[in-house]
Parts: structure tokens; sequence; C-alpha cells
């Protein structure tokens, strides 16, 4: 079982070069870099990453179909898996407000945009032919490449179990994941790599409380349920927090809630992750990490993550 690391993509771009380095160094297995749109770019930093490390997989953990054309992040991903050697995961999603707000995207029908996606990168990769492709002479093309598929809705992880070669459950609550993986089973059972929201260092709590209203926000209406919150009240602090206030989000995340979505402190996160792969047996497990100093804290995550990890 691989160990590995998120990253929210809001360091500097050599800092977050730095986390991962030191995640290899640190002996995890993979490292995921999430794509908010209009912050540092995932693919420029793992295809630098691909230079500077040997073992360690790099995950786009997840891209949109809206920002960039489909064939365009296809290509982009095979240039990394070239790169590195065929060390690299290309995760695709919905995307949320924190990436499609900023440009004004607010698409309805986030299912049939993923699916025409899937078949247009299947196409690239492959180096074949499909609806609104031709490959040209001079194609990128990566058929061992593999396509992830990271949401948390039901619609989207039976989907996945059709069509992807693994899911990225990342964001979710503990309590919600035996449904998710349920459904990402349901057809075929693809490779589970489960991510838990981790705060390592519990002195910066407070600064991270808000942040959290994310999980909620583009959560499943089960979540929401769960924790007694109005899906229009978790998007107004949303915005008000990508405005710059914190109180909204802040206010409606009492220790209680945030707890349904957040891992605090290394023996928290050994424990629930200890009990997934018991249970699972999932591809890989690792902490999407919170924290101002990416590097510290990936550093933290190697020496929690460490009695977890497989043979290397």
């Amino acid at each position: 079982m691989r160990t590995g690391v998120w990253l929210f993509p809001d360091a500097p771009s050599a800092t977050l070069l730095e986390a991962g380095t030191a995640a290899e160094a640190g002996g995890l297995d993979e490292f995921w870099l999430g794509d908010e749109g209009p912050a540092r770019d995932p693919f420029a930093v793992l295809a630098a990453l691909a230079m500077r490390t040997e073992r360690i997989v790099l995950g786009v953990g997840v891209t949109n179909p809206y920002l960039r054309h489909p064939a365009v992040t296809a290509a982009t991903m095979a240039t990394i898996h070239e790169l590195s050697g065929g060390r690299s995961i290309l995760g695709i999603g919905p995307g949320g407000h924190l990436a499609l707000g900023p440009v004004g995207l607010a698409p309805t029908d986030h299912l049939s945009a993923c699916r025409l996606a899937m078949a247009l990168i299947r196409g690239v990769l492959d180096g074949r032919a499909v609806d609104g492709y031709a490959p040209p002479r001079h194609a990128m093309s990566a058929p061992g490449l593999p396509v992830f598929v990271g949401a948390r809705g039901e619609r989207f992880n039976r989907w996945a179990s059709a069509a992807a070669d693994g899911v990225f459950l990342a964001g979710i609550a503990p309590s919600m994941l035996p449904a998710a993986i349920a459904w990402a089973h349901s057809q075929r059972p693809v490779a589970l790599s489960l991510y838990v929201s981790t705060l390592l260092d519990e002195r910066l709590l407070e600064q991270t409380r808000p942040r959290m209203i994310h999980a909620f926000s583009n959560g499943p209406d089960a979540l929401l349920a769960a924790a007694g919150l109005d899906r229009r009240d978790t998007i107004d602090a949303a915005e008000a927090l990508s405005a710059g206030d914190e109180a909204p989000a802040a206010r409606l995340l009492p220790d209680e809630r945030l707890d349904l979505v957040l891992a605090r402190g290394a023996t928290r996160v050994r424990e629930v992750l200890e009990g997934l792969a018991r249970t699972y047996r999932p591809a890989s497990v690792g902490i999407a990490l919170l924290g101002d100093d990416p590097v510290e804290q990936v550093e933290r995550a190697a020496a929690a993550l460490r009695p977890l990890g497989g043979d290397r």
C-alpha cells in the first residue's frame, strides 16, 4: 500500500517543489497537487518535479473539464508521464466554486462534461480518434497513464467504477467513505486512493477552521445533513471567505462539525487510515495537508505515515 500527501497549490512554486522532493526523501510514495484555477499551475510544478525526483508518483488531484480543453489536459499530463518515466496519475472531477467561481463559470451538468472529457482524454492517451478528436501526426500519447476520478457524490463514483482506473477520494468525511467506496466498486473494483483531511499541527486550528467550509459547500447532501447545515449558508460563507472575510465560515464550524471532515493530530489520522487500510485494502492512503508551511507539513506527514507504508 502506497502512502502520500495532497497539497493545495497556494504556496510559492519553489516551495511546492521543495515539498515534493521532501515527500520522496521522507519515504512517501505519492505527491498530489490540487488544481484550483487561478493558483499555481499543478502541471507546471509536477513537470519540474518529474526531473527532480526518481520514485514518487506525481498526481493532479483533481483538474476539471472547463478551464483547459481535455485534449490539452491529456497531452500535458502525458508529457509529465514521459518526463517522469511513467510516474504520473491524472485526476479529473467536476471542479468546485473555488476553481470555477473566479472566472464566472457555473456549469449545470458536471457529469456530462466529465464523461465527454474522459472520452477525449482516453482518445489522446491511446492515440486514437474519438468524437471531437482526430490525432494529428505530432500527437502525444501515453496509453499507460492512469486516469482517476475525484468526486464525492454517488453519480460520479458509480460512473468512475465503469470508466476510470481509480478514484481519488479526498476531503470526504470518514463516515461518508463506506458509501463512496461502495459506489466506486459498483461496476468493477477500481483502485482506491483514500486521502483524509488532516491538521498535524493543532496550533493552527483557528486559522484552518474557516478553510474547511469548502468540504461542506462542495460536499454531498448526506454530509450537510449530518452536520445540520444548509448548503446555501455554506456557499455564502465560502464566498465570503474567498473575499477575505473568515468570520461566517468560522461561525458555522464549531469543533463538532469540524471533526466530521478533519482529523486532528498524527495519532488520530493514523487511527483513521489504519482502519481504512484494514477494511478496504486501498492502493494508497494519505493526508490532504493543511497548514502554512508545506515543507514542514510534508515532513510531519512522512513521519506520521511511515508505519503505514508497504514494502518500498
